[in-house]
């Protein structure tokens, strides 16, 4: 007896498997450039990441910079699915500032001149493959739909991850799988797993959480994975979730959770904290030093402090979430 898509697994299926596997060691995946989050979380394609977070606490942005970083740092190219952040020009705006330095916004003194943009979207645009909507009838298309299109087009532009920000904006069928939203979670979560095992592309997902949670002081509550809509499915079917907070919207520093980590190799639980630098729109370690010295995205084998573009200008101070 047979059940279609199974099968008993043989010494001849993971023969040459285990060699690498002894050779090369687990692979832990890419370090993404900041020695606080080194021991918590680096990205490898076969795998996926849950974002959570409040409005504005600024989990899209870290997950933009951990996406920059990788581009950055070893040409991996991302496709993008993401409105809510907004329309493509908007998307490219913020790229641009990470990348160069320098804002849209003609009230700071870093305003982008024309021909540094140009200049920036050809990199960019290698990297960053962004959907945007041609028509504006056109269907909005589902997780497994943009899932299934990442796994083709991997085929001819070998993007290294595929991009959902956010949950709430695609379109889901819960009457194809079971009907209510937990059978859904339960049913489709499992497919993403197993395209990103099988075609070694790292999905990342942007969830919004329920209503805040207040503490008896009236502190917001930092978002935990049952926060977020169907809480258990997410936690039962996902691999790594990361949630995102700030106390008070102006403050840069965000305070980072890991909510479940999986494959441990990747990292572990528990927390750690980065700051955002508002000028050029990059996250930073903050050196324990009197002057709380800013330490930028880098390299592993790279200087102790890496080289931002661009610092003849007086920073802005004030938060683009």
């Amino acid at each position: 007896m047979e059940i279609k898509g199974y099968k008993i697994l043989q010494f001849g299926d993971i023969d040459s498997k285990m060699e690498k596997y002894h050779r090369l060691g687990a692979n832990p995946g890419v370090y993404l450039g900041f020695n606080s989050m080194e021991e918590f979380y680096s990205m490898r394609e076969d795998s996926v990441t849950d974002w959570t977070g409040l409005p504005q606490s600024g989990k899209t942005e870290l997950m933009l910079e951990c996406l920059y970083n990788t581009s950055a740092f070893y040409g991996w190219k991302h496709l993008l699915c993401v409105p809510d952040i907004g329309d493509a020009m908007e998307i490219m705006a913020i790229l641009i500032h990470k990348h160069t330095g320098k804002t849209f916004d003609k009230k700071y003194p870093n305003f982008i001149d024309l021909k540094d943009a140009y200049k920036a979207c050809g990199w960019l645009l290698e990297h960053f493959h962004i959907m945007d909507k041609s028509d504006a009838k056109a269907p909005i298309i589902s997780p497994v739909e943009f899932w299934e299109y990442a796994v083709e087009y991997k085929k001819e532009h070998n993007i290294k991850t595929a991009v959902i920000d956010s949950w709430k904006d695609l379109r889901h069928d819960y009457h194809l799988y079971g009907g209510t939203y937990a059978q859904y979670l339960s049913n489709v979560l499992p497919i993403r797993n197993a395209l990103s095992e099988k075609h070694k592309i790292h999905f990342h997902t942007v969830i919004h959480p329920k209503t805040p949670r207040r503490s008896k002081e009236g502190k917001l509550c930092h978002p935990q994975v049952d926060d977020m809509e169907g809480g258990a499915q997410w936690n039962n079917s996902g691999k790594t979730i990361i949630s995102v907070h700030r106390q008070s919207f102006d403050t840069k520093v965000a305070d980072v959770q890991m909510l479940k980590v999986k494959p441990k190799v990747i990292g572990k639980r528990g927390f750690f904290a980065i700051n955002f630098d508002p000028a050029y729109s990059r996250y930073c370690d903050l050196l324990p030093d009197n002057g709380g010295t800013m330490v930028y995205a880098k390299k592993k084998d790279a200087p102790k402090t890496a080289i931002i573009p661009n610092t003849d200008f007086d920073k802005p101070n004030d938060l683009p979430f």
